[in-house]
């Protein structure tokens, strides 16, 4: 059975790293990347360091618009066999795949679906909602996801197979040792907390009053942080973004990440490290149920209250106890095993 694949960002490679070969393996499998992520950093050293083949098809769009990529898109599989397509997530890459094959006739699977932050605010919240009611076949990281789409009136073809991050993590984790000396990490990289020149500072000032801080920093956020002209606090440590495999280096060490990304979020708990997310919402709720996340915004005094507490009480080992929630390191050799019985 023919299946196309499409991922386009970061975190679609790294999540994607234990299903493609898999995939390969037991489908005629051809993969797709849309080049939502173009930057270089941001993801040649991810396809080298996962080991994911070379995609037979770039697309080289190098945007993020919707309208573009659905156009790519749909110009692709129009000339594609394949009666499946396999998307994963909530970025726009997804969503534009997704109404491309559909429009074909194509059925879909959705890799991580049901997550919700209940946020319409967020493009992703949009997209997910979007994807979930349009797709075929839904694979669902949690029980939690799974009761949220039923409430939408999506009960078939719903599967939980937990999270292929923590495929990801745990596989990865084990090759690297943890960045060494007493430091909080940061990834803030969200449109609505750095592309605004207020909820910019107010993440930098409130940076300043912990005594290390290293932060891999986006090309966008390092863009307007120069256009803004806003002074880095000297406790900061700005560096490129990194590998994955750095970045697990970085996470595995720090006493506490500060972040505003969902994976993040999931990877922290996987790894045992104390996370406040930099937002007002989040859809990995399951996280913050299971006691290893807190939803903190951008509340200079929250964020030191809970920081300390983490650091220097008794909350950091609470967190770092905390169980996950996203499985055991299977959920890819789950979505295969369903996927040669659904798909035939």
């Amino acid at each position: 059975m023919q299946i196309t694949t499409i991922i386009g960002t970061r975190p679609e490679i790294i999540k994607m790293a234990p299903l493609i070969p898999l995939l390969d393996k037991y489908f005629d499998n051809k993969l797709i990347f849309t080049s939502q992520h173009y930057s270089k950093n941001l993801v040649d050293v991810f396809f080298d360091e996962l080991k994911i083949r070379t995609p037979d098809v770039f697309l080289r769009t190098n945007t993020s618009k919707m309208k573009k990529l659905e156009a790519s898109i749909y110009e692709i599989l129009k000339k594609d066999d394949s009666q499946w397509v396999a998307i994963y997530g909530d970025t726009n890459s997804t969503l534009a795949s997704a109404r491309a094959a559909k429009k074909l006739g194509k059925k879909l699977i959705h890799f991580e679906a049901g997550l919700r932050s209940y946020d319409k605010r967020m493009p992703e919240e949009r997209n997910r909602f979007e994807t979930d009611h349009i797709s075929d076949i839904l694979f669902t990281p949690t029980e939690l996801c799974r009761k949220q789409l039923k409430k939408e009136g999506i009960k078939k073809n719903v599967f939980v197979v937990g999270n292929l991050i923590v495929d990801v993590c745990l596989k990865y984790s084990k090759k690297v040792k943890p960045y060494q000396g007493e430091y909080i990490l940061v990834t803030a990289h969200r449109q609505e907390n750095v592309d605004k020149f207020r909820r910019l500072m107010r993440i930098l000032t409130t940076l300043s009053q912990f005594p290390k801080v290293i932060y891999p920093i986006h090309p966008r956020t390092m863009k307007n942080i120069k256009e803004f002209r806003i002074k880095i606090p000297k406790n900061v440590t700005l560096m490129d973004p990194v590998g994955y495999l750095e970045f697990l280096s970085l996470l595995k060490g720090a006493q506490l990440v500060l972040t505003d990304s969902g994976g993040v979020q999931e990877e922290a708990i996987t790894l045992h490290t104390p996370c406040l997310t930099l937002r007002e919402s989040t859809e990995r709720w399951e996280t913050v149920i299971a006691g290893g996340n807190f939803i903190v915004g951008l509340d200079p005094l929250l964020i030191h209250f809970y920081a300390k507490q983490i650091i220097e009480g008794d909350l950091g080992n609470h967190m770092k106890n905390a169980k996950n929630p996203y499985g055991n390191g299977k959920t890819a050799e789950k979505i295969i095993k369903i996927l040669r019985t659904e798909i035939k």
